[in-house]
Formats: C-alpha cells, structure tokens, sequence
C-alpha cells in the first residue's frame, strides 16, 4: 500500500527487527497472497486483493513476483500500476521480492522505493517474529541472507512464532525427503522457527519436517498452465488461491481459501488438510452432502 502519493507518511522500515522489552500477547490475523505474474492472467489478483481488503487483517504480505518486470524501461509504470490498486486498502503490505520483481541492481534500487522497505528486512507484530529474505536472483540462500536471519533470530528469543518469507522454494528436494541437511534448515530448526513461506512455482505444497511447516503457496494470478497442459488441477495444487492466517497466543491457523473459477467451486479448507500427497478432505461441495441437507 506504499503508494508514491502517501510514501512520505511511510518511511523506510527498519531491515533489521528490534526486540521487543515487554511481549504482546499475540491475537491478530493476516493475509499471505501468492505470485501475481509470470504470465499474469487477467482479473484475478484484483478479486484476491478485493477479498484480502474484506477479510480486514492487520496487514499482507505478499510472496513476490508484483510486477511483471525483467525490463528495465516498463518497471517503474508498473510500479505505479500496483500501487494504485494497493493504496485502496487500510492495512500495510509488506514485499517478498521475486525473480520479476528484482532481476539486477537498478531493479532492487527500484524495490526499495516502491515496496518502502529492503528486500530483506524483518518486523515484530505483538509476539510474533517475521522475517523476509531476498533470493530473487539466485536459486538458494546466498551467506550474507543466511547471516541476516541468523542475526535477526538471534535478536528476536523471545519471539513466538517465527515466520520466514522467501520467494524461490529451493527447500522442496531436501523436506520432500525429510532431510534437513541444509543451511536454512539448520538455522530455523535452531530458533524455533515455525513456519517457511515460498512461491515462484504458481502450486500449493504443504511439507513438514523437525516440526517446522515448509509451504510453497500457489498462485494468486500467474499462470496455472504449465500444471493444467499435464493434466493435473485444484487435487495437485494448481488453482488460484491466498492464505489467511490468524495468530493466537503461539498458535498459527492457515485458512486456504480458493479464488472461484467461472461457474465452478470456491473450497476454503485448512492448510494441514493438505499433505505431501495433496488434499485429505472430499473435494466436492460440502454443502450438498451434509446432512441435514437444507
């Protein structure tokens, strides 16, 4: 919502989040919202950000890919494109850079402006820690992201939960194995991070390994097709989509919930209902199965 016309009332934040001396006991909800472009389809972001506005929550965070990007003439149009539909909601919204958001120097310098925060950087909200990396222009962790999250959860004990926001989902070979022999796992399983958020592949995967959910969420307006042209839909985790989230005490609850397809089904479901091996619940309409059916 860092609209160029309301920047001066939103300086730049803080990249590195500060402890709190006294914890707030955690009781608000937010909205994760996935990639909007690599081939962004018309009319979806625009209904999910409508329906992120209604679900009114203390702020989003979206998990990349804004812009179409990677030209360095059409970026700062685009920029401006975005902000206008964003600076309609109340609540602040906080960047992920992505690989179409952030693809050289001028790019990130443009980010920053724009975003009104870093590309990396990290905030406390009541008791809860949540950090976002930059790996828009690699397919890892590069050492100095690795060194910010290891400083700013160092900084940050008592905070619970812990969230971790990154673009590229390179975790997926190693948790789909259950293995955790890899830097950033390391790190988060050592501070008690709860949660890894992603984006970038347009699908839902939902994994879990040492405690810590490991979640790709699909896409929120980018193209779905490259799933569909194999054959596989919503069961395999290609369908439009955003997460809301509520925070209670040190609990997290995830509510997916679908962005409708012309004519078809709208599902809202937990995100544990969704496993390694795809949805475990019936993918019908459970209004039209209940009993008793009124």
């Amino acid at each position: 919502m860092f609209s160029l016309s309301r920047r001066r009332f939103f300086p730049l934040l803080p990249s590195l989040a500060l402890p709190l001396t006294a914890a707030t006991p955690n009781d608000f909800s937010f909205a994760l919202i996935g990639d909007r472009t690599g081939s962004a389809q018309p009319q979806i972001y625009s209904r999910v950000f409508r329906e992120v506005i209604l679900s009114d929550p203390a702020f989003a965070v979206s998990i990349g890919d804004a812009i179409e990007g990677v030209d360095d003439s059409k970026a700062p149009a685009q920029w401006t494109e975005m902000q206008a539909l964003w600076a309609t909601a109340k609540f602040p919204l906080r960047h992920t850079p992505g690989n179409h958001d952030i693809w050289n120097d001028s790019s990130a310098t443009l980010f920053a402006q724009r975003a009104g925060h870093p590309p990396q950087h990290s905030w406390v909200h009541q008791n809860t820690l949540f950090v976002i990396l930059d790996n828009s222009r690699v397919e890892g962790l590069p050492a100095s992201q690795l060194a910010f999250l290891e400083k700013t959860l160092a900084a940050n004990p008592q905070c619970q939960p812990k969230m971790v926001f990154l673009h590229k989902p390179f975790w997926i070979p190693q948790v789909a194995v259950r293995s955790g022999d890899f830097d950033l796992h390391r790190i988060v399983k050592r501070h008690g991070v709860t949660h890894v958020f992603s984006g970038h592949g347009h699908q839902l995967v939902h994994l879990e390994n040492d405690g810590i959910h490991y979640t790709e969420i699909g896409s929120s307006g980018g193209s779905v097709d490259r799933g569909k042209l194999r054959g596989e839909g919503f069961r395999h985790g290609w369908f439009y989509h955003y997460f809301l989230l509520k925070v209670e005490g040190d609990q997290v609850t995830i509510t997916v919930r679908e962005l409708p397809p012309p004519n078809g089904l709208a599902r809202t479901f937990r995100l544990e209902q969704w496993t390694s091996t795809g949805p475990q619940f019936d993918l019908g309409d459970p209004g039209l199965t209940g009993q008793p059916r009124l």
